[in-house]
């Protein structure tokens, strides 16, 4: 990746800067306003987890700058009427199965376009598969994506919700089934 700086991901801190933080659309000013003013909060009571890109400068040392963010938190999702499992199902007649969900995602507008917002889901998918799903169990990620973000979820392997409500909302749920993404 040609990023133009280095950087690395780890939970938030409580002395990462986040002021500063550009969204670049009026639409995602919400995404700056919970880094600046929640974030830390969440994830101190244990409600969400923050991971954040710093910024590493010319010295090799992290100068705490956020450049890029995801929230995750426990979910799950009801697909009783748009998706069947194949290999359990036993599981379809659940109102709804477990997901880990993608409260927020975005990348500061400067250094947008340069593959920040694809490897904070990488993260996702890792640790839904490789820390939550042998513990507990999780088939889904989930995301009730902006509509100016269909695009970025559709080309990490997210689903549409395959449903009249979901269709017409402002926020439509997404999902990927994370069973798929496994490769044996």
């Amino acid at each position: 990746m040609e990023l133009g700086t280095d950087f690395f991901v780890r939970p938030i801190e409580v002395t990462d800067s986040v002021n500063h933080f550009k969204t670049g659309n009026p639409a995602f000013l919400p995404l700056k306003s919970f880094l600046k003013n929640q974030a830390k909060d969440f994830q101190e009571s244990m409600v969400a987890q923050t991971y954040v890109c710093i910024e590493i400068d010319e010295k090799g040392k992290e100068d705490g700058r956020v450049i890029a963010y995801i929230t995750l938190t426990c979910s799950e999702i009801d697909l009783r009427e748009s998706y069947k499992l194949e290999d359990c199902a036993y599981a379809n007649k659940y109102d709804s199965l477990p997901a880990v969900k993608i409260a927020r995602l975005a990348v500061d507008s400067r250094f947008q376009k340069h593959g920040l917002g694809a490897i904070l889901v990488d993260l996702t998918i890792a640790i839904a598969i490789d820390e939550i799903a042998p513990m507990i169990g999780c088939r889904f990620v989930v995301t009730d994506a902006k509509q100016e973000a269909l695009e970025f979820y559709k080309k990490q392997g997210f689903t549409l919700l395959d449903t009249e409500g979901n269709q017409n909302a402002s926020e439509p749920v997404m999902f990927m089934d994370l069973k798929a993404t496994i490769s044996y």
